[in-house]
């Protein structure tokens, strides 16, 4: 252990939010809104001497680290180092992995985690145990895209990145989805979110469970009222048919929620249209960066792997010292 090191339990959710929203990864689900939404989860700060270097939080059940059920993540936010050489970039992110894995080793048994792609240096967490690989944390590896909107426009988006990057396909329907001028809004509608994402629940054959996106929502309102989420819905015949939601921080995005009606035709027109009218929006806001917030299904996957993009992966931990 590194002796300028420590970690301390925060309950400072005013300090926490300023830290995340000036943090390297910016990660949306580290707010204390969203955490507040877990039974049981505690946050900490690591100190390098007395300054915060990073952040990171765990969910708690049965005194075991279990993965959130309101959270993609429980994300490690490490302090922004502008002009500081990728070396010293790469070894604080070691250090800093390397403490919280000793923590988490010295105080609990069973530990489920997901971090996101940010926490790119896992070798703190995989060399537990090293030689013997029984004793070593299990990793699943899952996966995310990552795309430049950046000065994305509707009079010069065949430019863009994001549409460059795009499949021949989807351009040819980015194309003519444009020039059909569908009714297009910034609205931020619980009775819209609701009915379209039930509407998606049915579509693939699943249950809606109202009262997790009840709970969920009433947090979302709260952010929206902060101006760190944006929902947009795209009309036919002034029916809401698709609507899509993202959070916003900085020069970042990531894409929270989208739903769709069924019964309709040119669906899949109306779904590249929102969504990519909703990139131009987001770029018209600052947003540069757009996580598109996991392609580890293959519906899900499809839908947004024509938008082009980096695939990036991220790592879900599980480790029984028992």
């Amino acid at each position: 252990m590194n002796s300028n090191i420590n970690i301390e339990e925060s309950s400072n959710d005013k300090l926490w939010d300023q830290f995340v929203l000036k943090s390297y990864n910016k990660n949306f689900y580290s707010f204390s809104d969203i955490l507040n939404l877990e039974k049981k989860h505690k946050k900490f700060f690591v100190y390098k001497n007395d300054e915060i270097i990073a952040s990171f939080n765990i969910v708690i059940e049965n005194d075991k680290i279990v993965l959130p059920k309101y959270n993609l993540y429980s994300p490690i936010n490490y302090k922004l180092l502008s002009g500081t050489k990728l070396s010293s970039l790469n070894s604080m992110q070691f250090i800093i992995n390397s403490e919280i894995n000793d923590f988490l080793l010295k105080n609990f048994k069973k530990i489920y985690i997901s971090y996101d792609y940010c926490t790119n240096d896992i070798r703190p967490f995989t060399w537990y145990g090293y030689p013997d690989i029984s004793k070593s944390y299990k990793i699943r590896v899952k996966y995310t895209y990552l795309s430049n909107i950046k000065n994305l426009n509707e009079n010069n988006f065949s430019n863009s990145e994001i549409y460059l990057n795009s499949s021949e396909t989807n351009r040819r329907e980015i194309r003519n989805s444009l020039n059909k001028k569908y009714k297009f809004l910034e609205l931020f509608s619980k009775e819209i979110f609701f009915s379209l994402k039930n509407s998606s629940y049915s579509i693939h054959k699943k249950k809606f469970n109202k009262e997790y996106y009840e709970k969920v929502f009433s947090v979302f309102k709260k952010l929206h009222e902060k101006k760190l989420i944006k929902m947009y819905v795209t009309f036919k015949n002034d029916t809401p048919f698709f609507m899509t939601m993202y959070s916003l921080i900085s020069n970042k995005s990531m894409f929270l929620h989208s739903g769709r009606l069924n019964n309709i035709d040119n669906k899949n027109l109306i779904s590249v249209f929102s969504m990519f009218k909703s990139f131009i929006e987001l770029s018209k806001l600052g947003i540069e960066k757009l996580d598109f917030e996991g392609m580890n299904s293959p519906n899900n996957s499809k839908s947004k792997m024509k938008f082009g993009g980096h695939l990036l992966p991220y790592y879900i931990l599980e480790l029984n010292k028992d």
